[in-house]
């Protein structure tokens, strides 16, 4: 069991301050950085990069990123090219799990085809590399009119059945208490389940509010999750800035229901 914090839940200056944050001052496993086309802030820079790929004195910090393409927007040969380029920025920093969502489309189930289709071109080059792409869950398709693909389980098993050791599910428990089916969630996809965004939202918005100051059903949650198993990767992604007593209550409740994760 291993315990990141989301870079964009923090303060940090320097790529440097921000793996030394996380390891020393909250000591945790690891970071998930933000990785976008734009490079630049909040997401890491060009800079950030190149010193991840050759940092020293914090090389036992686990690193994942997540990443923001529209898959379903783009088609096979642009949505495959971007990202294998950014398998190839994960073998340069070390990088072995990719959060990553499924993007927006008009159309839900052709949104989803479209999805399978770029993975199913891209897994055997993720597979020999050894890094996982982890798929989220996200808003309701009719949120804001957002359309935002993969919030219910039938569409991540029309991907997931690829059966790829390369794709798992990435269990948000914000955007599972936005569209009221975190409970199904786990139970559909506990074979591909392995990474856990942490975040507490009021139910409406994705608020990401301190743990335990939003609905999310904390213990339910938990439970559900010692049901599945061990094994996951869980992320901190609700505020740790001045106040940590939100932050410190969600670690020790990890550690007391996961003591290998201490």
């Amino acid at each position: 069991m291993r315990t990141v914090i989301s870079a964009l839940h923090y303060q940090w200056y320097t790529m440097t301050d921000c793996l030394e944050t996380a390891a020393l001052d909250l000591g945790l496993d690891g970071v998930e950085l933000s990785w976008h086309d734009t490079f630049s802030r909040p997401h890491c820079t060009r800079k950030d990069l190149e010193i991840l790929s050759h940092r020293s004195g914090y090389g036992d910090v686990m690193l994942c990123a997540h990443i923001w393409d529209n898959i379903a927007e783009a088609d096979l040969e642009h949505g495959s090219g971007s990202l294998l380029s950014w398998l190839d920025v994960c073998g340069k920093t070390g990088v072995k799990n990719l959060v990553i969502h499924g993007g927006t489309y008009s159309n839900q189930a052709e949104g989803v085809a479209r999805v399978r289709r770029v993975f199913e071109n891209v897994l055997p080059a993720f597979e020999r590399a050894g890094v996982v792409l982890n798929l989220e869950n996200h808003y309701a398709y009719d949120y804001r009119n957002c359309r935002e693909l993969f919030s219910q389980p039938w569409e991540f098993l029309e991907v997931l059945k690829l059966d790829s050791p390369s794709l798992r599910f990435c269990l948000d428990t914000g955007h599972g208490n936005m569209t009221r089916n975190t409970g199904e969630l786990i139970d559909t996809l506990a074979p591909w389940l392995s990474y856990v965004h942490l975040a507490d939202n009021h139910g409406m918005d994705d608020d990401h509010v301190p743990y335990g100051r939003g609905t999310v059903a904390w213990e339910e949650v938990f439970d559900r999750l010692g049901a599945v198993g061990s094994g996951f990767t869980f992320c901190v992604e609700f505020p740790v800035r001045e106040e940590r007593e939100p932050f410190h209550s969600c670690l020790a409740e990890i550690r007391r229901r996961w003591p290998d994760s201490a």
